[in-house]
Formats: structure tokens, C-alpha cells, sequence
């Protein structure tokens, strides 16, 4: 993971902490979001990633239960990496780099699939 944070301190000009708490954001939104078996190869590679996963707040509804389409629950993610601070260009660098790194370590064809799980998400990488 720490290669992935310096990435992401790098592309968009945060700190350490700040970057780290972001792709917990990512993480967190991904394994919400996405079957629990598109998650696997992730979290095969990147243990620290199940960790992050298992972070999630407790109080957020569960994706089968929420009335909004992926956009809007990615909007949400969104908003609150805004709420660290960050624009709009830069949440979406900080959820292509995510992305970017996972296909990278991971391998294109397992992370395509979860991307392709999740509705909304194609557009934003």
C-alpha cells in the first residue's frame, strides 16, 4: 500500500494521511459495490485491502438495500473525499490511480471484471 500512497500524494498533492484515508475510501466503496467474488483477486494480492474493506463505517446501508443507482453512491464516495479537501478532478485521479494500481498488481482482466460489477464505475476510469 505504501507504494500506492506516495502515488497518490505524487498525482494529486496530498499527504501521506490523506492519501491513505482516500483509497480507503476506494476500497471501501469497491467491496460495497461489487460481488464478493470480483473482490477476491484484490484482496488475494493486497491483503491491507480486506483490512480497509472491513473499516467501513457500520451505519452504511448495504447496496441491496439502498433506492439510488451506482452513480449516485459513487457521488457519495465522492463527496466525501471533497469533504478531505480534494476537487472534483482530483477525486477522479484518485479513483483512476486506484484503479490503475489494482490492474497493475493485480492484473487488467480480474480488476475489468470488477469494474464492469459495479454500475457507474466504467465511466469514471
Amino acid at each position: 500500500m505504501d507504494q500506492l500512497i506516495a502515488r497518490l500524494a505524487e498525482r494529486i498533492g496530498v499527504d501521506d494521511r490523506t492519501a491513505q484515508a482516500l483509497i480507503g475510501l476506494v476500497i471501501q466503496f469497491l467491496a460495497r459495490e461489487a460481488p464478493d467474488e470480483a473482490m477476491e483477486p484484490l484482496f488475494a494480492v493486497h491483503p491491507w485491502a480486506r483490512a480497509l474493506a472491513n473499516e467501513a463505517p457500520e451505519g452504511d446501508v448495504p447496496a441491496a438495500q439502498r433506492h439510488f443507482g451506482g452513480m449516485a453512491r459513487l457521488m457519495r464516495v465522492a463527496d466525501r473525499m471533497m469533504a478531505l479537501g480534494l476537487t472534483m478532478p482530483q477525486v477522479q485521479t484518485t479513483v483512476r490511480e486506484t484503479v490503475d494500481y489494482a490492474r497493475e498488481t493485480v492484473g487488467p482482466e480480474a480488476v475489468d471484471t470488477l469494474v464492469q460489477s459495479i454500475p457507474g464505475l466504467r465511466q469514471v476510469v
